[in-house]
């Protein structure tokens, strides 16, 4: 079974596991059905660059074709913001303790399980070193699996009023496949200069720029037949990883991530109590922008319970946006702990 056979069947995995209508199903779908399929022949694959760096492009696109300046303005203050920033930094630091002293992980595969969030980023990051991890894969699934179920009990509680993203117009389709070629042409000049995970970075810098500088920001959304295949080909990594695990390393590895995930949710109600008492902002609604969980997920459970969605969201857009920057921002630390 080869590695195209592979991808197809993570393809039909994440179909499928959409008709579910749950929240990354199409992840988890494609994840398990990987893990069967190598568990049965046996076999060992790793996907194709052009597949990596793909995901990457949609990705960055994905999260810069949402970001409103105008809305990001009006929806932050200095304070919220070095309280996000804060938050963010207490979360990947407290755990990186955690995972380096009390699990015995590497420091960089420590920084990777401790970064709150961004699962799409930490794989490319992890898949781009010469011996990938997968403690860090494991890791991030048991949190992602956490903050999912967690916003799936939620809004079982609410009943109806989810509202739905942007439908992808046909008339945004030039200016998309614009925003993939140049994201593609400066990613490749600047990985010739070392940046790591470069499409994923300029993917998300140049959809922000051409949707709100040349088009007033008239793009709402990405395809989401993209996204199925984004998620999905994240899903296989996951099971391409995963498949090489024992169960006791895959139960070991899913401890440590359910115990940072529990800390993180933990810092996050602090910082919310804290920040809420500071800027007169409900905490319930900084707790929720704040939990290092997907922008889909928790701005479903905000609209549900009526806590400020927009504002939710914004938070988780310029959150994964920051962590989305870290790799150029951080290049020489992480090649330096990348080596120990």
């Amino acid at each position: 079974m080869g590695t195209a056979v592979i991808m197809v069947m993570g393809l039909l995995g994440a179909f499928a596991a959409s008709l579910l209508e749950v929240p990354m199903g199409e992840l988890f779908g494609a994840s398990l059905v990987v893990i069967a399929c190598l568990k049965l022949t046996g076999k060992k694959i790793r996907l194709p660059g052009f597949v990596i760096f793909l995901v990457q492009i949609i990705l960055g696109v994905s999260i810069g074709i949402t970001v409103q300046l105008n809305q990001l303005v009006a929806a932050f203050s200095p304070l919220l913001l070095a309280g996000l920033i804060l938050c963010m930094l207490s979360q990947t630091f407290i755990s990186f303790l955690w995972l380096n002293k009390m699990e015995g992980w590497r420091p960089f595969e420590s920084l990777l399980g401790a970064i709150p969030g961004a699962l799409g980023a930490i794989l490319v990051l992890n898949e781009e070193q010469e011996k990938p991890s997968s403690k860090v894969i494991v890791s991030h699934a048991m949190r992602l699996l956490m903050l999912v179920v967690l916003a799936g009990y939620v809004a079982s509680q609410g009943g109806e009023g989810i509202v739905q993203s942007a439908e992808f117009q046909i008339r945004w389709g030039v200016h998309l496949i614009a925003i993939g070629a140049m994201s593609f042409l400066i990613g490749k000049l600047t990985g010739y200069l070392g940046l790591p995970a470069p499409f994923m970075v300029t993917g998300l810098f140049v959809s922000l720029a051409y949707n709100n500088w040349l088009l007033g920001g008239a793009i709402a959304s990405v395809p989401k037949e993209l996204i199925l295949f984004a998620a999905s080909m994240l899903g296989v990594l996951i099971g391409v990883r995963l498949a090489e695990t024992t169960v006791r390393e895959a139960l070991r590895y899913s401890r440590a991530g359910f115990i940072i995930t529990f800390m993180g949710i933990v810092i996050t109600f602090g910082y919310a109590i804290l920040f809420s008492y500071m800027t007169a902002t409900e905490w319930e609604v900084l707790l929720l922008a704040w939990l290092p969980g997907s922008v889909e997920a928790m701005t479903a459970v905000a609209i549900l319970i009526g806590l400020e969605p927009a504002f939710v969201a914004i938070n988780h857009v310029m959150r994964l946006s920051l962590l989305y920057m870290l790799p150029s921002v951080c290049k020489a630390p992480l090649q330096q702990l990348s080596k120990r």
